[in-house]
């Protein structure tokens, strides 16, 4: 006979109140989720791949999602800003991620059309690409402002990550986005 694998979380206290628990439970899913956002930023702040802000702004609707859950478990006084802050998140990700999705679609649209009308969709790529570095560059700035602010590390300090999310190579510890020059 097999021995029973080991559970990946403690049984509840069955000593705490309904709503410790609650909150406990809604501490920790706040927390993954931040986890998932600052993890992963430095590919968003690197660049090299659109993936990366679409991961982030998916990571940011999450969070938002559950804090929007949690209102009532936290103190208001600092709860409110991390909660605007969340959804900041998701917003100055989103003009990037906008001209991603439409620059990849102009790419197919491209290589579908006539001869013709290539340079047309060309002009409309150019366009396009400068509008994204100018999105990039106040996603950049804004991103700067968090790590200035200590947000990274105010939203570990606030939703340390469960134990039992945690691995030998990766401990909660304090996370920035990466130094971002805007």
């Amino acid at each position: 006979m097999s021995a029973k694998p080991p559970a990946s979380r403690p049984a509840p206290d069955r000593s705490r109140s309904g709503d410790q628990d609650y909150r406990t439970a809604m501490r920790d899913a706040i927390a993954t989720q931040w986890a998932a956002v600052w993890d992963a930023m430095p590919e968003v702040v690197a660049g090299e791949d659109p993936e990366a802000v679409h991961d982030v702004r998916v990571a940011s609707r999450r969070l938002r999602a559950a804090m929007d859950v949690a209102t009532d478990c936290f103190p208001a006084k600092w709860y409110r800003p991390l909660h605007k802050t969340a959804k900041a998140i998701t917003q100055a990700l989103g003009d990037v991620r906008d001209r991603d999705v439409l620059l990849a679609e102009l790419a197919g649209a491209r290589e579908r059309a006539p001869k013709a009308h290539q340079p047309g969709i060309d002009y409309l790529i150019a366009g396009i690409e400068r509008d994204r570095k100018k999105a990039r560059k106040r996603m950049l700035a804004f991103l700067a402002t968090l790590d200035a602010k200590g947000i990274p590390e105010e939203t570990t300090r606030r939703f340390p990550i469960p134990e039992a999310a945690e691995t030998d190579n990766a401990p909660n510890e304090s996370r920035k986005t990466t130094e971002v020059q805007p």
